[in-house]
């Protein structure tokens, strides 16, 4: 399926963040996913369970508005600016943080199970994300608003969400990234 441009580009970072997981997480043994730098910091595995929450909390909110999109014929193949609070969004879910907030109490990770199952889920989710941006694809994507199901008085656009998603997802493997390191670090120590 041809996507519109705007779709393309995020399904292919989308693809990026995969293999960034991936090779976040190779190599590394069940404890060595759930080692935390620190107490109240997360572990690799946490950050990616994180990603899966979130995916998961967001997938039935972008279906209820590629459904009302379509029952009201809100069709277009762009182009789709982002726009002003589209952009302020985006910004704020790159890496590295700027401005920190804690997660909802909803999307904050708890292990349930083995350390090594996030990557899996994690991907598991990705797909069923890509899943609708072809979905979503003819669909206009500006039009199309939605509520955040983690605070009621954010609205955006549709692109606006699709394009967080992915900003989001490289700030949380930045951070995996940073936890692999110091991970590095303290084995050296241990192995001296």
């Amino acid at each position: 399926m041809t996507l519109v441009p705007e779709l393309e580009r995020i399904r292919q970072e989308a693809e990026a963040v995969n293999a960034q997981a991936k090779a976040l997480c190779e190599g590394l043994a069940e404890e060595q996913m759930a080692w935390r730098p620190q107490p109240g910091k997360w572990s690799i595995a946490e950050n990616l369970v994180h990603l899966d929450l979130t995916t998961r909390t967001v997938l039935p909110v972008v279906d209820k508005a590629i459904e009302e999109a379509q029952q009201k014929k809100l069709y277009s193949d762009g182009p789709f600016p982002l726009g002003m609070m589209g952009r302020f969004f985006v910004w704020y879910a790159e890496p590295p943080p700027v401005l920190k907030l804690p997660a909802p109490k909803s999307i904050q990770p708890m292990l349930q199970g083995a350390a090594m199952n996030a990557l899996p889920q994690f991907l598991r989710s990705q797909q069923l994300m890509l899943e609708r941006l072809e979905r979503a694809n003819g669909i206009d994507l500006n039009r199309t608003r939605i509520t955040s199901p983690f605070a009621s008085f954010v609205r955006m656009s549709l692109f606006a969400l699709f394009s967080v998603f992915t900003g989001h997802e490289r700030r949380h493997i930045w951070q995996g990234s940073n936890v692999r390191k110091s991970l590095l670090e303290q084995i050296k120590l241990q192995t001296r």
